[in-house]
């Protein structure tokens, strides 16, 4: 007895050495495997409502809420949005400017005349309720759209670039609708199930700003 328990301790210490190789192996091999985002949107309608694991630059996290983020592949400035669930703790603003890893559900949205056109009849009516409750409360409506201008930065990445808003966004997408062949655009975000930073730091923890506990944001349609 004396004699085989030194070998049974040997052969359990080999059995437990070469689970936590495979393990660790495994590991690399999920962390090795996120896409560029280049390479997701290459082949996104092969991977519609997939599970899917990429990486990127954070360049835009949204101001109210922090519900979506835009990740960016830096090489091509290609870039997808990125949602948390209900259930999931809002994203930080210190995460701009960050690479992480994204594992994900990739969606499709699917714009054509008639999205186009419902998109339109929304803001115009918001546009006429909001001019019609100013002008009731004697309030300048140049003064109003002055500060709407100002406080629209939904689209600002870190490179200064504004995407369309509102009705020009509406037009700028009638634009690229009359090119595409498919009568349709495609566009596509991710459902996000989790996320880590590249570099294996914890993630920043967000901090909601002051007047902001409780807001529920609504962008309407989304691009």
């Amino acid at each position: 007895m004396k004699r085989l328990f030194p070998l049974a301790l040997v052969a359990l210490l080999f059995v437990a050495c070469g689970k936590t190789e495979t393990d660790n192996a495994d590991t690399d091999a999920t962390a090795g495997s996120a896409l560029k985002v280049t390479a997701l949107l290459a082949d996104a309608e092969a991977n519609i409502d997939q599970e899917m694991t990429i990486e990127g630059t954070v360049t835009h996290v949204c101001k109210h809420g922090g519900r979506r983020v835009h990740l960016t592949d830096i090489e091509t400035n290609e870039k997808i949005r990125v949602e948390a669930p209900e259930d999931m703790p809002a994203f930080a603003r210190e995460l701009e400017g960050s690479d992480i890893v994204v594992t994900g559900v990739l969606r499709e949205t699917r714009i054509d005349a008639a999205y186009l056109d419902e998109w339109e009849q929304e803001i115009l009516t918001a546009q006429n309720e909001e001019e019609a409750e100013h002008d009731h409360a004697g309030q300048d409506l140049a003064a109003h759209e002055k500060e709407m201008n100002e406080t629209t930065k939904e689209g600002e990445d870190n490179d200064g670039h504004v995407e369309p808003q509102g009705l020009d966004a509406v037009n700028a997408m009638r634009a690229e609708l009359a090119e595409s062949e498919k009568g349709y655009l495609s566009k596509w975000h991710m459902d996000c199930v989790t996320y880590s930073m590249t570099d294996g730091t914890d993630v920043p923890v967000a901090k909601p700003a002051e007047g902001e506990e409780g807001h529920t944001e609504d962008d309407g349609h989304q691009h």
